[in-house]
């Protein structure tokens, strides 16, 4: 018969089921029914630790292999070093990255892939790291097997492993290619800069060249149209009076060229100041249509003008302050553009709308090529036009702008091209 344990008795075989060294407790059948009792809760007590110790090392090995074999998987490349910066564990990309074997790193120094002018800095804040126990991030070359280099990114963990030691967890990845890529990139973005330097400084002496000739021509100009004024005082046949006014007319139309050009430059430059007197649109727009029609007509292309929907007629009168000249200028390129862009038997539509401003829109059934939509009002925008300069759309743009107005387009290919130029009834004071 067992013998009934004392209350001390029991604790200590609670404490060996804990520890894992208890012997199963026997009883025999003549021992009392509580003595039985205690022995089966003790035996089911122990029975169950077993259980829940086998289940967690279990789940353990579970967690483990799937652990590992994330690691083992993952396209970044991983090493554990311990505090002295000796290789203990390198996973496959890692090995794949450098090129080596496992068991060529295990037990080296990781300074084995730094270059020797980085060993110094890396091993002292490797050092560095140890010691202060903080997380590390930062590009660095390293060498490959072959020799070959690479730049990689690299995180760093600071653990205590199972051993109750301190190692340093690293994360590689390699980011040559994207280097190389940052280089290219780099590099081609300073032969544009530099490209667009040197067109600058073209366009800068161009600029000067033309106001230089511009400047020239005005001299033997003014000589030529004064010498025609003065013949025309003399005693001369009327055949070669009319040969001196057309010689002093082609100067005045030679020199409001030159004229014009010049104030081109200054509209670009922003300095040009607006002399604005008392026009007539309707007129300027009618006297537009007359230059483009033999143009049109050659095409065979209708042009047709109306304002608020209806025709425009000769007794509309649409008063507008502004520089008649460039504003028959802007709306003759506009026109142009317009007919020439169109096919044979097309129809280009002027439409004023009136109001407290004026909208001048120019319709033509054809859409603007995708290729110049984008840079539609910038200098030398041109597309399919065989002797096309690319100014007519720009010129448009630099008068609007400087008759204090808007301009615009809508293109596609069901409603082809609308160009919109809205413009003050009245300048500003």
């Amino acid at each position: 018969m067992a013998q009934k344990p004392e209350l001390s008795d029991v604790a200590r075989l609670v404490r060996q089921i804990t520890a894992g060294t208890y012997d199963e407790m026997r009883t025999e059948e003549s021992d009392p029914a509580d003595l039985k009792e205690l022995a089966k809760a003790l035996n089911d007590l122990a029975a169950q630790r077993d259980e829940l110790i086998r289940s967690y090392n279990e789940d353990l090995k579970q967690s483990e292999s799937r652990l590992r074999g994330i690691i083992e998987s993952t396209p970044v490349g991983i090493c554990i070093t311990d505090e002295n910066g000796y290789y203990e564990y390198v996973n496959p990309t890692y090995n794949r990255l450098y090129g080596f074997e496992p068991e060529e790193l295990i037990g080296l120094h990781f300074s084995i892939v730094v270059p020797p002018e980085h060993r110094d800095e890396l091993m002292r804040l490797h050092a560095e790291f140890m010691g202060h126990r903080y997380e590390l991030r930062g590009e660095w070359p390293v060498v490959k097997k072959n020799g070959d280099t690479m730049t990689i990114i690299a995180d760093a963990a600071y653990i205590i492993d199972v051993d109750g030691r301190p190692k340093k967890v690293t994360f590689v990845l390699d980011i040559s290619e994207r280097k190389r890529a940052e280089e290219l990139l780099r590099s081609t973005v300073d032969r544009l800069n530099d490209e667009i330097r040197h067109r600058e400084e073209l366009e800068k002496v161009k600029s000067q060249v033309e106001r230089m000739i511009r400047h020239d021509l005005r001299n033997p100009l003014n000589g030529i149209m004064a010498a025609a004024q003065i013949l025309m005082t003399d005693e001369i046949t009327p055949e070669q009076q009319e040969l001196c006014m057309i010689i002093r007319e082609s100067g005045r139309k030679l020199d409001t060229m030159l004229s014009s050009s010049m104030d081109l430059i200054k509209m670009e430059e922003g300095t040009y100041r607006l002399r604005p007197d008392q026009s007539d649109l309707a007129r300027v727009v009618e006297e537009v249509r007359r230059e483009v029609e033999p143009l049109a007509a050659n095409l065979g292309v209708r042009v047709v003008c109306l304002v608020d929907g209806r025709p425009l007629t000769r007794d509309v009168s649409l008063p507008i302050e502004g520089e008649r000249l460039y504003l028959a200028d802007a709306f003759a390129n506009l026109l142009r553009n317009a007919v020439e862009a169109s096919q044979r038997n097309d129809q280009v539509t002027v439409s004023i709308t009136t109001g407290r401003e004026y909208r001048v829109e120019f319709h033509n059934t054809q859409p603007i090529p995708p290729s110049i939509r984008s840079v539609f009002f910038d200098r030398y925008a041109t597309s399919g036009k065989k002797n096309g300069t690319g100014l007519g759309t720009y010129v448009a743009a630099l008068i609007t702008r400087v008759h204090n107005g808007e301009i615009s387009f809508t293109t596609s290919d069901d409603d082809g091209t609308r160009v919109t130029v809205v413009l003050p009834t009245q300048q500003p004071r």
